[in-house]
């Protein structure tokens, strides 16, 4: 745990004297209250989320998430898969051990999956048309529109959301975590880059939770997304203390590494390994690309 306006670490956030009645610790260091978050309710602690209040990222990516996970193992043997027994009981404790993250992001996939579906079916049906119908070539998004099932069309947008996610999840804890060096000195630290991008991420969900938004429209989504992306490069700046230019660098690398993989693994499932549809595809996103750079559409949607 640490204090949340100097980093320094602390054995403890509030002494607790009776059932009702705590008294909260004071840093060493900088002599302030080491986390008020504490007496905080859900519905400021939210708010202060929104507004990128630094104390507030630091009380839940650190010492909240520490309470919640220093009463559980650290490892667990989840790949023992000769013993049944204890191969289910790893498993059951996992999910009893990041319960609240992984509620978050079922909650937070399920909601991208349809942000996604709607931004790309208002592209190509508002965007692409002319394109699409002088183009000789395959569009991987446009040929997933296609399928005539809309569960296949979630599957497939569900697949890509997770690869995406994924990808952004593992890039960026390895860079900061193995390349930069970042965490060492916390017990958690693979987990509190999670959690960050995890809150950062919550942000597309905010207006929706306040009823106040249009999602159905290309404009709104593609600002929630920037908005998004926005908090993410804000909300690692403020755990991480990395400077802005290293964390826009890593998050241009990590962008353009997600969008070559995952339509590449997209593409692969949707030709079935045919070599002329696979080049078909590479030469439709190339010219796609193309289009909307010379025709100055949708270049920031």
């Amino acid at each position: 745990m640490i204090c949340i306006n100097c980093g320094c670490h602390v054995k403890s956030l509030y002494v607790k004297y009776s059932k009702n009645h705590i008294r909260l610790t004071d840093c060493p260091n900088c002599q302030q209250v080491v986390d008020k978050y504490v007496e905080f309710d859900m519905v400021l602690l939210f708010i202060n989320l929104l507004l990128l209040k630094p104390g507030a990222y630091r009380h839940l990516v650190f010492n909240s998430l520490e309470m919640n996970l220093r009463d559980y193992p650290d490892h667990f043997d989840n790949y023992n898969i000769y013993d049944f027994r204890v191969f289910i009981k790893d498993w059951a404790l996992w999910f009893k051990k990041y319960n609240r993250m992984n509620r978050i992001w079922l909650l937070l996939i399920t909601f991208e999956v349809y942000l996604t579906w709607v931004t790309e079916e208002s592209k190509y049906n508002n965007y692409y048309k002319d394109y699409k119908f002088n183009s000789r070539y395959k569009i991987v998004v446009w040929d997933i529109l296609q399928i005539s099932s809309p569960l296949h069309q979630y599957i497939y947008f569900a697949f890509y959301v997770i690869g995406d996610l994924t990808l952004l999840n593992k890039l960026t804890q390895q860079y900061l975590l193995k390349w930069a060096k970042w965490g060492t000195e916390y017990k958690y630290s693979n987990d509190i880059i999670s959690y960050t991008m995890l809150l950062s991420h919550g942000a597309k969900i905010f207006p929706i939770l306040m009823l106040i938004w249009p999602y159905d429209s290309l404009i709104s989504t593609s600002i929630i997304k920037w908005i998004a992306n926005f908090y993410l490069i804000e909300s690692l700046k403020i755990v991480t203390n990395k400077p802005y230019s290293q964390i826009i660098l890593l998050f241009t690398c990590v962008f353009l590494i997600r969008c070559v993989v995952v339509k590449s693994v997209l593409t692969l499932i949707l030709s079935k390994g045919n070599i002329i549809e696979i080049q078909s595809y590479i030469r439709g996103e190339f010219e796609l690309l193309r289009y909307r750079y010379l025709s100055k559409r949708d270049i920031f949607l």
